[in-house]
């Protein structure tokens, strides 16, 4: 009670608060007013808090002893404290009584709003004193008297109701409604009025000093942790311990201080309220409501928290095993990948894929050991969104899981690696990356070609580098080149030109096949050997400039003839810079075929009819 009269007649003290904040902030020198204003803020802050906590504790959880100004208070409540069920009678939105029993049809609610309306009218009129309110025997009820003025009646069913007797029941009405009138009188005054805006002002003012004032230490606070954090930063190496505290501490320090202001704000607001409610009569139990409802959920979350710590510290001890799980994990399968630890069967390319297994293996399990140790797990909406969250990746990653699983095959069947040349389907290059869904060539155009690892399960793949690593990889062409060529100079040539490419291994040597006798010409098909597959696109493109090379020196034409008419007449099928000099094209030689009546060949004009065709 008496707090409460600090509270009501203590807002001078606590805007005093404001004025010494501005004498201060007028009178310190500037290089320490941030200090100076900031210990003024935590003050004025903490006043405002004691100011509305002590709101709380200054009345009592029962009605009738929340009524009352500052003397009224002074009176002791009945010692029952009213019940439960029925009908509230409010005064100023307090309530003081209940009414539970119907009485002449009226229902409890009706009677309640009746008995507010009489005793705010005995209140407003001061002709009648608060001493007369009294309690009358009528035999078989009990009537509460203002005067002459019924106010209300008390039956037997009342009485059993309330676990009293009739009379009992009377006399302790009587005396909540007397000090009711009592301190509605006091309370609704001009003066009480006039006390209440001016505190309202005080208040005002004070909120706004006060938000200004966290703003502005806010603002001062990051300027001065930007010019710590830059010279820290210049002044040490990145991997040092002040430079690993100003990224990783106190730039995310930076980005929640908005999150603290406001919070802040809240606060300051929230007891902004319940004082501007409190100056009131009218708002005063407002207040003290929602004062309440701050206090007992702050509790009940300070009760929530201290509860959590037995799980909390098994949480920590799982998270805990788990972290030291999966470094042991990362240490075993290191060793196998290196090559310093070796398992039968168990190739070194799977250590890095099975630490991941197995890591997402250790993850998994954390999880559902540590889920029912978490706040809120055994909630319905927490079940209602783990059930959520299962159907929809059941729904929707059924072709993702169908990949993770191909990727998984994948990587045992030891297909190829990252790096290797291979051919996926209608894509050639290098593998740049595999992970769990996917796989990405990149061509020797420089294109990257991504292939869901469910496509390349199913498909064919051809790894050149598997075999270029040892002995080589074999890469062919094929030439047509005509019957009248002898096969074996042929070969001879195709020969020369592979092992004057580039990139072409010497050993093994290339050799030759005769693949197909085709009704005008040999297919001949060069095998060559490689270490370099990646190289292929300019491999093959060396190869057939050497081809061409060899085969115009030897003079032996790269064709394919179809003959259907005599050849003679026609130019050689050669580069000009390897014909010899003097040549001339030969003419079309016509002899008797039979009989007198046969062509006669005639040399043509300027031709050397002597010059016999070049074979082809």
């Amino acid at each position: 009670m008496n707090a409460c009269l600090w509270c009501l007649h203590g807002s001078p003290l606590l805007f005093s608060k404001i004025g010494e904040t501005r004498i201060l902030a007028s009178s310190i020198p500037e290089a320490s007013r941030g200090r100076a204003v900031a210990r003024q803020v935590l003050r004025l802050i903490l006043t405002f808090a004691m100011a509305s906590a002590s709101s709380v504790s200054s009345f009592a959880l029962q009605p009738s002893q929340v009524l009352g100004s500052d003397e009224a208070q002074t009176a002791t409540a009945p010692s029952h404290s009213p019940e439960t069920n029925g009908a509230p009678v409010e005064i100023d939105g307090r309530p003081i009584l209940l009414v539970q029993t119907s009485i002449g049809g009226l229902s409890p609610e009706e009677r309640a709003g009746k008995i507010q309306k009489r005793i705010l009218n005995v209140a407003k009129r001061n002709v009648i004193r608060a001493e007369d309110i009294r309690a009358e025997d009528r035999g078989a009820w009990t009537d509460i008297l203002a005067g002459t003025d019924v106010i209300m009646g008390i039956t037997e069913d009342d009485a059993k109701a309330a676990g009293r007797s009739r009379a009992q029941l009377g006399a302790e009405y009587a005396e909540i409604i007397r000090r009711t009138v009592a301190t509605y009188r006091q309370e609704h005054t001009w003066r009480a009025v006039l006390r209440g805006i001016i505190a309202s002002v005080f208040a005002t003012v004070g909120l706004v000093v006060s938000i200004l004032l966290l703003f502005r230490i806010r603002r001062a606070s990051r300027r001065r942790l930007d010019i710590w954090i830059r010279k820290t930063e210049d002044s040490h190496s990145p991997n040092s311990f002040r430079s690993r505290i100003a990224r990783y501490f106190l730039l995310p320090l930076l980005g929640t201080g908005v999150v603290v202001v406001m919070f802040a704000v809240l606060a300051l607001l929230q007891v902004y309220a319940v004082f501007i409610l409190h100056s009131f009569p009218s708002t005063r139990y407002t207040s003290i409501q929602m004062n309440g409802w701050t206090v007992s959920e702050l509790a009940g979350l300070g009760h929530a928290i201290w509860s959590y710590i037995p799980n909390l510290v098994i949480v920590i001890i799982i998270l805990v095993v788990a972290r030291y799980l999966v470094r042991l994990d990362n240490f075993i399968f290191a060793e196998i990948q290196e090559g310093r630890l070796t398992v039968p069967g168990f190739y070194p390319d799977w250590g890095a894929p099975t630490s991941k297994l197995v890591r997402l293996l250790i993850l998994s399990a954390t999880a559902v050991v540590v889920f029912p140790y978490l706040p809120g797990s055994n909630s319905p909406a927490f079940r209602g969104i783990s059930v959520f969250l299962g159907v929809l990746l059941s729904l929707g990653s059924t072709s993702a899981i169908s990949h993770g699983v191909a990727g998984t095959i994948l990587t045992y069947m030891r297909s190829f690696n990252v790096g290797d040349f291979v051919r996926i389907g209608d894509a050639v290059g290098e593998v740049v990356e595999r992970n769990l869904l996917v796989t990405r060539i990149c061509t020797q155009k420089k294109e990257i070609v991504t292939i869901p690892n469910g496509s390349v399960l199913g498909g064919v793949v051809l790894n050149y580098s598997a075999e270029a690593r040892k002995n080589g990889v074999i890469f062919y062409t094929t030439v047509t080149i005509g019957y009248n060529s002898p096969w074996k100079k042929v070969h001879e040539l195709l020969i020369n030109a592979a092992l004057s490419t580039h990139n072409v291994l010497q050993s093994p040597r290339p050799f030759v096949l005769q693949s197909h006798l085709q009704d005008f010409y040999v297919a001949y098909e060069l095998n060559a050997f490689t270490a370099e597959p990646q190289n292929m696109q300019n491999i093959y493109s060396d190869l057939h400039q050497n081809i061409q090379d060899q085969f115009n020196k030897a003079g032996i034409e790269i064709n394919s003839p179809h003959y259907t008419s005599l050849r003679d007449g026609n130019r050689i099928a050669i580069p000009d810079e390897y014909i010899a000099k003097g040549y001339k094209e030969p003419g079309f030689g016509l002899r008797n075929a039979g009989g007198p009546e046969g062509f006669q060949s005639e040399p043509r004009d300027g031709v050397d009819s002597g010059v016999q065709p070049t074979p082809s």
